[in-house]
């Protein structure tokens, strides 16, 4: 795609994501959501090969029916309330409609089952952007009228997300659709934080989005789409072998890494909260979902796959010239895995 193209689009979907998190009214809300939707669909799909045809008309149509289910009933809104403000009281079942729009949109479960094979269809820049990107709107759109919505629902969804986000990557090989579910899981604590408190939501959500674009970029430098060959590179590109593991494990939640500020966040409200039984359930989804990032983990530093001597004696010669840290790729890792004293200092 030419650059001025991709450049437009690309700015088009700052643009609408900024238009629907800074907005107090619904139409504006939707016209930034269509406006990221119609905007990515290019970025997902000008690479034309089926399985990424595929992955866009999934996620244009998921995204579409949200959007106007959206619409449809900020009108019911207005036609009850006389008013296009999103702070006003909305109806129970207008309320159950738009929650469930908003978690279509996040992947909460149970309206998660597309998103995993939107993220496998897609390469791994496109994946980091659903991820991370694409998350931001609909999370704080979700968080600035959550005291309106209802509260077992969003509370019984977003326990079931982290369940099932645990549960679902288990059986997985791909590293896309590991991610996917892991961000199903990880959406699923932003989200029941909020319930509780809007500020530690959204440091969580910057810490998800920080240490999930530091592994989609460690592994998109090796261009890794499965376990097995996770550390095929590892003699190529030395350093990226133990960022990777590292901000894996911190994903997943491992003290004293980064991502495990979230879990403390989250379960620390919600014991304050005295919500015993969800905190049970996360505990149990955290415990599941760390058994496969260890796979991963495993697999990417504490396995070498046996090597002919020639391309172990080839990948030594050609050290120096593919063992270049790329600066960026490397500060927001190292970002991901050690911040989490300062993140501590902060959120206290």
């Amino acid at each position: 795609m030419n650059r001025a193209i991709t450049l437009f689009f690309v700015t088009n979907v700052i643009v609408g994501t900024l238009i629907a998190i800074t907005s107090n009214h619904w139409f504006l809300i939707w016209i930034g959501l269509e406006t990221n939707t119609l905007s990515i669909i290019p970025l997902i799909s000008y690479i034309q090969l089926p399985r990424n045809i595929e992955a866009a008309i999934k996620y244009f149509l998921i995204q579409a029916l949200a959007a106007a289910t959206i619409l449809n009933s900020a009108l019911i809104n207005v036609w009850t309330n006389g008013t296009w403000e999103i702070n006003n009281p909305i109806e129970n079942i207008n309320g159950v409609i738009i929650t469930s729009a908003l978690f279509f949109k996040l992947s909460i479960a149970p309206f998660h089952t597309w998103f995993p094979d939107v993220i496998s269809g897609v390469n791994l820049t496109q994946g980091l952007l659903i991820t991370t990107w694409q998350k931001i709107a609909p999370t704080i759109i979700i968080l600035n009228i959550i005291n309106n919505l209802n509260f077992e629902l969003i509370l019984i969804c977003s326990t079931l997300s982290v369940v099932v986000g645990s549960w679902g990557g288990l059986n997985q090989t791909q590293t896309r659709k590991i991610l996917a579910y892991s961000s199903i899981s990880h959406i699923g604590w932003v989200i029941l934080t909020g319930l509780f408190n809007h500020q530690a939501s959204l440091i969580m959500l910057i810490i998800y989005i920080t240490i999930n674009t530091s592994i989609f970029l460690s592994l998109n430098i090796n261009n890794t789409n499965n376990i097995s060959n996770i550390n095929k590179n590892s003699n190529n590109a030395t350093w990226t072998t133990p960022l990777i593991a590292l901000a894996i494990l911190s994903l997943g939640g491992l003290p004293p890494l980064t991502g495990f500020l979230n879990k403390f966040i989250c379960l620390n409200i919600l014991i304050e909260n005295n919500s015993i039984i969800t905190t049970t359930s996360l505990i149990v989804g955290s415990l599941i979902s760390l058994f496969f990032y260890l796979r991963i983990a495993f697999n990417s530093s504490l396995t070498t796959f046996p090597n002919h001597a020639l391309t172990i004696f080839s990948s030594r010669n050609n050290l120096k010239q593919n063992n270049n840290i790329n600066a960026t790729t490397l500060t927001i890792t190292l970002s991901g895995i050690i911040a989490l004293p300062i993140l501590i200092t902060l959120f206290n």
